[in-house]
């Protein structure tokens, strides 16, 4: 009597699957199953593996190795793109220069480790100016630092943050000379700088992939003395979601 031939199709594939997504064990295990399922399917009698079925199983076995590793992607890594606007409060510690106010642009990723803990790369640039004798101070700052959240999933978490950066400097000072305004003039200076900033600030969920934040502090430059109140808020993105953290 003729037998037909049995055919490995979604049935099979499930149970695969499913024997994949219960098994939680060492790697040695995990390929002894896999060479177990392939003797299977070769010993069976009188089976013919189609073009469909080779697919199958081919995607199956690869599911059954890589299952280890993209678990541990999955629970290791979270990556974040920040991005906002920026408005500063100049306090420059000296009698003769002064600007009014400061704006700017931030951007960066952020490593999340944990739920409580984050590192992140910045990058910014950020202007002060006078309104009455157009004097302006540029600076564009590459930094990395450390983000401490205190109350880690919830929906409005206040946080601790602080940054070590490199600042490029660009000074233009309007210098009156009392005795005859005709011969006051523009100082022009540059300078390269190591800085720090950090404070307090607090991110507000929105979404399972998105933050609004709201953060401030000061922000010191060495080569000018310059200490600042830099106060920025701003988009998160969650690129890589992580259920570990």
């Amino acid at each position: 009597m003729y037998e037909a031939p049995r055919r490995f199709g979604c049935r099979g594939f499930l149970i695969i699957c499913n024997q994949c997504y219960r098994i939680r064990i060492q790697w040695h295990n995990i390929l002894k199953i896999v060479v177990n399922l392939v003797n299977q399917l070769l010993l069976t009698k009188n089976y013919v593996m189609n073009t469909t079925a080779k697919l199958i199983a081919a995607l199956s076995l690869m599911a059954i190795v890589l299952w280890p590793a993209s678990i541990k992607a999955q629970f290791e890594q979270k990556l974040t793109i920040n991005a906002g606007v920026a408005y500063l409060i100049p306090n420059t510690n000296t009698d003769d220069i002064f600007f009014d106010h400061g704006l700017g642009l931030d951007g960066g990723l952020q490593f999340n480790t944990s739920r409580r803990f984050s590192l992140f790369g910045s990058a910014r640039f950020y202007y002060m100016f006078n309104n009455e004798d157009n004097s302006y101070y540029d600076n564009l700052s590459f930094g990395g630092g450390a983000k401490l959240n205190i109350l880690p999933g919830k929906h409005i978490n206040p946080y601790l943050y602080g940054e070590a950066n490199i600042n490029f400097i660009w000074i233009e000072d309007f210098v009156l000379i009392p005795t005859d305004a005709s011969l006051s003039y523009y100082d022009e200076d540059f300078g390269t700088s190591v800085g720090f900033n950090g404070g307090l600030g607090f991110d507000f969920n929105i979404g399972q992939n998105f933050d609004l934040f709201l953060q401030g502090g000061p922000y010191y430059t060495v080569w000018d003395g310059f200490t600042n109140i830099y106060m920025l808020a701003g988009l998160r993105i969650n690129l890589i979601k992580s259920k570990s953290i």
